[in-house]
């Protein structure tokens, strides 16, 4: 499975994590964010037209989980520092060369979320829904 993936023009939002190709001889990247609705519309003009610039997102990985205040440990299974919330990678999850996009979230035993979050910024969003880790 690749580490990216290109996005659609839906997946866009305030708070978008992504990269462009800077220079597509040397394949450099250059990671962007859309940080306000002047952004978005940006690019949604941008990149919703017929664009040679080519965009990629990263998937969901540990080092997302991590950034975002979790502690993992070696089978999947990522906690919050409080260690009341978990979050369970499933299927293809192999920290050092896969990802899954299937994740579990639980409070205590309760399942809050059961489904497919395919990268940082859909998981942030995810969370503050949740109220978790605002």
């Amino acid at each position: 499975m690749s580490s990216y993936y290109k996005p659609s023009i839906e997946d866009f939002h305030v708070g978008f994590e992504y990269e462009s190709e800077e220079d597509p001889i040397q394949g450099k990247w250059e990671k962007q964010k859309v940080n306000d609705y002047r952004d978005l519309i940006n690019c949604m003009n941008y990149y919703g037209r017929d664009s040679d610039v080519d965009t990629r997102v990263k998937y969901l990985d540990r080092e997302d989980i991590e950034e975002l205040g979790f502690e993992t440990e070696d089978n999947g299974v990522c906690y919050d520092k409080l260690k009341s919330f978990n979050l369970y990678g499933l299927h293809s999850w192999e920290w050092d060369k896969g990802v899954s996009n299937q994740y579990k979230i639980f409070f205590n035993s309760s399942l809050l979320f059961n489904g497919i979050i395919k990268n940082k910024s859909e998981l942030k969003i995810l969370l503050k829904q949740l109220n978790i880790n605002e």
